[in-house]
């Protein structure tokens, strides 16, 4: 419920909502098309971004994860319930919208799902998707490159995705070393705000906004410093 993912985030996700509500509100990132990338099936960045991007196409990195946000696309039967999700989302709006309202305008401006499979060189196989006016990766590079050299491959098939002019903004977790999913404990890929900015730099971006929250959680399920935001503008092709 809204309590809960409030109270109990140690992901970050609440601040990474109102952090994107206030990049979107202020006009720093705008545009007509968003390509988001991220390594689940909520989605709860989209429903931010849903009111300022009229047409939004999903990256899915599993099979699995592609199925169940076509399911919640189509309203299908047993589809996964983010109705506490979207109704935190509409929390923070200043205009007050009914959750069931707003996932409808959700749906409505999600135009495609293409599945991102990384064992391909070109990770999304024969799809070819017109540049965006802003790609946005929550917490994706965190938790799939095992090592710094596959952090900066993917972050560069990333960035092929931004148009000149358009922008990428990544959420981060810095200096984490390990996550729990269930029981089980994975070691995670640790870097700081500097390798950040170096990789984005590398990529023909210049970092237009950047912030980061500490991690106020006293928990066992993910351990790390901040959780971070940076937005860059594409200058130039690499």
């Amino acid at each position: 419920n809204l309590t809960f993912l409030a109270v109990y985030d140690p992901w970050g996700h609440s601040y990474s909502c109102v952090i994107l509500y206030s990049l979107f509100d202020l006009g720093l990132v705008k545009g007509d098309t968003l390509i988001e990338l991220t390594a689940t099936s909520a989605h709860i960045l989209i429903l931010v971004a849903a009111d300022y991007f009229d047409d939004i196409i999903l990256l899915q990195p599993c099979e699995s994860d592609e199925q169940e946000a076509q399911k919640w696309l189509n309203k299908e039967a047993g589809a996964i319930d983010h109705s506490h999700l979207t109704t935190f989302v509409c929390g923070l709006k200043e205009e007050c919208t009914e959750w069931e309202e707003h996932e409808e305008k959700t749906r409505r401006a999600i135009k495609q799902i293409v599945r991102w499979d990384i064992t391909k060189d070109n990770p999304l196989g024969d799809v070819v998707l017109a540049q965006a006016d802003c790609v946005l990766s929550g917490g994706y590079l965190d938790l799939v490159s095992k090592d710094h050299e596959m952090y900066l491959k993917l972050l560069k098939h990333i960035c092929s995705l931004v148009k000149i002019g358009g922008h990428l903004i990544l959420i981060a977790v810095l200096n984490m070393t390990y996550y729990m999913i269930g029981q089980h404990k994975f070691s995670a890929l640790t870097y700081d705000e500097k390798f950040v900015q170096k990789s984005l730099a590398s990529n023909g971006f210049i970092i237009v906004r950047s912030g980061k929250e500490k991690n106020r959680h006293n928990c066992d399920l993910i351990d790390y410093e901040y959780v971070a935001y940076f937005v860059s503008r594409k200058e130039r092709e690499v």
